[in-house]
């Protein structure tokens, strides 16, 4: 269900939710209708601003929750550009046989990492993974070759330091990538909003307020409320986007591999 939910685009699921809050609140408004012609016109606003209460909490803590998981997301994009760039100064402390070998595997793998997730695509997330994984297997070939030639060598034992740095933060970006709000909180989200709807409609209703205007203007604002907390959490589709700008100045400040250190 989760993957169904990530490749359906924002605005069919925002539609639906749509129309989904109008189902719920035209029942409630119906029911209220019923219970009104029987003369059981008791005042049940307490029902529906209980609901509305619990929904108001409910959807802070989503929220909350994606919001987290984007700004993790963003700052694991700075922190990688910042463990590319920080191999590659220790890369131009290398020998000369592996210093230009090492800066063309670290511009590839910056240029697939650049790409990562975005735009949406299984397939694609897959194959960049696993090209990925296989640059930087190479890289550890390269760091290999150098501590067994120079054990002693400080700058080989940074740039081992540095390699494993980025290696951790690659694999912490690509759990970023992978966590999203579970998709019970959502559905249990959408039910509690259309809990909430249809109280309103049946209290409205019953209480000889037909708000029918007020009451879809109220369901627009929690679709777009829902959907914005959907789309937090939809960085590689989607109006909200994570900016990839650290990891494209890292790739325009990779030093040619002639170039030592200074």
């Amino acid at each position: 269900m989760e993957n169904l939910l990530r490749s359906t685009s924002l605005l069919a699921v925002a539609l639906l939710l749509f129309v989904l809050l109008l189902v719920a609140t035209q029942a409630g408004r119906l029911i209220g209708r019923r219970q009104r012609s029987k003369g059981e016109d008791k005042d049940s606003s307490s029902l529906a601003t209980g609901m509305l209460g619990i929904f108001a909490l409910l959807i802070a803590f989503t929220y909350s929750l994606s919001l987290a998981r984007y700004d993790a997301r963003r700052g694991m994009v700075l922190q990688e550009a910042n463990a590319i760039g920080t191999t590659a100064n220790y890369a131009l402390m290398l020998p000369p046989q592996h210093r230009s070998p090492v800066m063309a595997m670290l511009r590839d793998y910056t240029k697939l990492r650049i790409g990562l997730g975005a735009p949406f695509d299984d397939a694609k997330f897959a194959r960049d993974i696993a090209t990925s994984n296989a640059v930087l297997t190479r890289l550890w070939g390269q760091a290999t070759a150098i501590t067994a030639e120079q054990p002693q060598s400080l700058p080989a034992y940074r740039f081992v330091s540095a390699l494993n740095e980025q290696t951790n933060i690659a694999e912490a970006r690509l759990t970023a990538l992978r966590n999203h709000v579970p998709v019970t909180v959502l559905v249990v989200l959408t039910a509690i909003a259309m809990l909430s709807l249809g109280f309103a409609g049946y209290s409205a209703t019953l209480g000889g307020f037909d708000r029918y205007v007020g009451l879809t203007i109220m369901a627009a604002a929690i679709t777009m409320l829902i959907a914005l907390t959907i789309d937090l959490d939809r960085p590689d589709r989607g109006s909200i986007e994570i900016s990839v700008q650290p990891l494209t100045d890292a790739l325009a400040a990779l030093p040619d591999g002639n170039q030592t250190a200074p």
